[in-house]
């Protein structure tokens, strides 16, 4: 079990923004004995899986509602809704395509830039 500090430094996440994570729903309640929270290896890789996503650009009302169900890693097999599995399934389809579209536009950039970088560094050598 960690606690909200030791999840805060494996994770980055300060324990503020994880406390306002729970509140908003982005994150389920963990389990607490006697008031202090205590987190499992599977909320660890869940909270770092949604982490991820948040890096890469997801909105924090579209991870609640990927991650209103908590960790499935965590249930069996009878408690999972195949709706919440559809759902889920929808909200990575419409990320991923946010996500291939970001990456098509930073290559084009990156393109942009190494023909920009050769074209200058040809002109200073032609210049020596």
């Amino acid at each position: 079990m960690y606690s909200i500090s030791e999840i805060s430094n494996l994770t980055g996440i300060s324990a503020f923004t994880l406390r306002y994570y729970e509140k908003i729903g982005v994150l389920p309640n963990p389990n607490r004995k006697n008031g202090i929270r205590e987190y499992s290896e599977q909320d660890l890789e869940f909270i770092l899986f949604i982490n991820g996503l948040k890096k890469t650009g997801m909105k924090l009302e579209d991870i609640a509602k990927f991650s209103e169900d908590g960790c499935l890693k965590s249930q069996t097999e009878e408690t999972i809704i195949s709706d919440t599995l559809s759902k889920r399934i929808d909200i990575l389809t419409e990320h991923l395509e946010s996500l291939e579209q970001q990456l098509s536009d930073i290559l084009a950039v990156k393109k942009v830039a190494e023909d920009k970088k050769a074209f200058y560094s040809s002109m200073l050598h032609n210049k020596r």
